[in-house]
């Protein structure tokens, strides 16, 4: 995974800071969208922040 691929434009987001609040405790798209407002502004990347999430929590 490239921690630098910004996922979410709107806010500027990436895999990395994604990945972080992962291993910080954050298990599902409402506990990461409320720790990086990934997906609060246009909503395009929800697919894309979904699909990381289920690759990251185990």
């Amino acid at each position: 995974m490239d921690r630098n691929k910004v996922i979410c434009r709107c806010f500027n987001v990436t895999a990395g800071a994604i990945e972080d609040v992962i291993k910080s405790g954050a298990k599902t798209f409402e506990e990461v969208q409320a720790k990086t407002s990934c997906s609060t502004g246009c909503g395009c990347c929800e697919p894309d922040v979904r699909e990381l999430i289920k690759q990251l929590v185990k």
